[in-house]
């Protein structure tokens, strides 16, 4: 599963050290960007922290629990499994 995972975050946000933690056993690496380090993103997401972005796309925002996180892990492993028979036949 080589998915673009990228958790946007602000520092001090409580919210947001929960999503790292969460991240860090589902996405060990994953890029995680303070938001306030750039206007553009800080004026899409900045009100939405924290935000998780699969290859560009926002899958969760806000507070999050490990249950849907599973749920987006799940969903992606079934995609790459689907994929992968494709390529495959």
């Amino acid at each position: 599963m080589k998915k673009g995972v990228v958790l946007f975050s602000r520092e001090g946000c409580h919210l947001c050290e929960r999503a790292e933690d969460l991240l860090g056993s589902y996405f060990p690496g994953c890029l995680v960007l303070d938001i306030d380090s750039d206007e553009e993103n800080r004026q899409v997401y900045g009100t939405r922290v924290p935000v998780l972005l699969v290859d560009g796309k926002a899958v969760l925002e806000g507070k999050f629990e490990e249950v849907e996180l599973s749920r987006v892990v799940q969903a992606l492993t079934s995609q790459d499994e689907c994929h992968g028979r494709l390529n495959h036949e």
